[in-house]
């Protein structure tokens, strides 16, 4: 049996069923968060997956085709309370998948934190905020926050620090191409653009 096949979902911590948040013809429709262990004391990583769907549009003139979605970049930015002679610290992850194209239906964009982080920081219950922006041609069409930043000075604040902090944990946060799961879940896992370059700043 592969090292892959025996990938187990420990435990589901946070299912986000967000509201179809649909910019022309491209939705974010479940957000969920899991720890997955790799079998052998491997540790646990934890996984964020990211449902979308596309749309058919033969309006828009940018498409090669209506059914296929060309130039979509996926952003994930994570707060995660880490816990720290006793008092609550926090720190900021992003990363960026850019995506080859993605045919009309449901497709799972994934990224992963890695054994060492989730035993440091303690990520036992769930995440404590997060923001999904989905960018075509470097302009954000799509964005979901978790309930934590709803409000908006909330969500900026976030964003500022995530500017601000997030810089030193470069090539942690990773998309699945990038992880030892690079070959799991092939039903629904889309193609992956492999640049190094760094993801844009938020606005």
């Amino acid at each position: 049996m592969s090292r892959l096949a025996r990938i187990v979902p420990l435990k589901v911590l946070l299912v986000l069923a967000v509201a179809p948040l649909v910019a022309g013809s491209v939705a974010t429709r479940v957000i969920e968060f899991n720890l997955l262990s790799l079998g052998s004391g491997s540790g646990d990583w934890l996984e964020c997956a990211i449902e979308l769907e596309v749309r058919r549009d033969a309006g828009d003139p940018s498409r090669k085709r209506p059914e296929y979605l060309d130039d979509l970049a996926v952003s994930l930015m994570l707060g995660v309370e880490s816990p720290v002679d006793g008092r609550a610290t926090f720190e900021f992850f992003k990363a960026e998948a850019a995506l080859v194209t993605l045919k009309e239906g449901r497709h799972i964009v994934r990224f992963y934190l890695p054994p060492e982080v989730v035993e440091r920081d303690r990520i036992r219950n769930e995440v404590h905020s997060f923001v999904v922006q989905l960018s075509r041609s470097g302009e954000v069409v799509v964005e979901s926050v978790s309930r934590q930043l709803e409000r908006t000075n909330v969500r900026d604040s976030f964003l500022k620090r995530i500017d601000l902090e997030a810089a030193k944990n470069d090539g942690i946060l990773l998309p699945q191409f990038k992880t030892p799961f690079f070959a799991a879940y092939p039903q629904d896992t889309p193609s992956f653009r492999d640049s190094d370059a760094p993801v844009a700043a938020t606005d």
